[in-house]
């Protein structure tokens, strides 16, 4: 058994097993639907939580398990058994076939891409989701190649575009300040050998309390690549 489905099965264990009433600790809002809680917001998971019918949140433990409510539901979060789904984001870096887990540079949607080195760089090679830990720069990622590239990096509605030279040998460029990357955006990347992605930024809030947490809301997001680094390089 190799380590990240070690990583995946403990993940899995800890949503079947450890009961969410036995600590009334916070939780972070991952997303909400029909109610008026935003993503990154923390509530006290021993306190009530009302949804009305049609009305769905998806809430995230420190221990990284994941927990889906749907309405309608009135009780604390940590009192939700059988009250909602309890899961654990990362078990999505395992395969549809139980008994084989997913190898890395592998995602849900099938496409591979090239493991990271760090859990917070954004891979600009390929199509797809990044995710932007708040407060942190951009710090763009491809594979390292042996000569100067220049990358162009332009808006979804390209309305305009900004050009720097990534030197050889190099497989990391922090995005200098007048280039305004942030979380929410669709951004296109371009490379003079012709090579282009759309890379759209999600964002990590700052409050996530534990790398379980944050590895659970990466996997959530479609940022499995960041996720298997930050569990790899803990």
């Amino acid at each position: 058994m190799n380590w990240i489905e070690r990583c995946a099965l403990a993940l899995l264990a800890a949503a079947l097993f450890v009961p969410l009433g036995a600590s009334a600790e916070d939780m972070v809002v991952v997303n909400a639907r029909g109610i008026g809680l935003k993503p990154g917001t923390k509530i006290d998971a021993g306190k009530p939580l009302t949804l009305a019918e049609g009305q769905h949140v998806t809430l995230v433990a420190v221990n990284g398990v994941t927990l889906k409510l749907d309405g309608p539901f009135d009780k604390p979060p940590s009192q939700a058994s059988g009250g909602g789904v309890v899961t654990a984001a990362l078990g999505a870096l395992v395969t549809q076939q139980g008994a084989r887990t997913v190898e890395v540079g592998v995602t849900r949607a099938g496409g591979t891409v090239a493991q990271l080195p760090d859990p917070w760089v954004l891979d600009v090679s390929r199509t797809g989701t990044v995710c932007l830990l708040d407060g942190h720069p951009a710090v763009f990622w491809r594979p390292t190649s042996g000569k100067d590239a220049v990358l162009s990096l332009m808006p979804a509605d390209r309305s305009w575009k900004a050009e720097t030279v990534w030197p050889a040998g190099s497989d990391r460029l922090e995005a200098s300040g007048d280039i305004a990357v942030h979380a929410d955006s669709v951004f296109f990347i371009a490379f003079d050998s012709g090579d282009e992605a759309a890379v759209t930024v999600n964002a990590v809030p700052a409050n996530l309390d534990s790398d379980p947490m944050r590895a659970a809301w990466l996997a959530d997001q479609g940022c499995e690549a960041q996720a298997e680094a930050l569990l790899r390089n803990k």
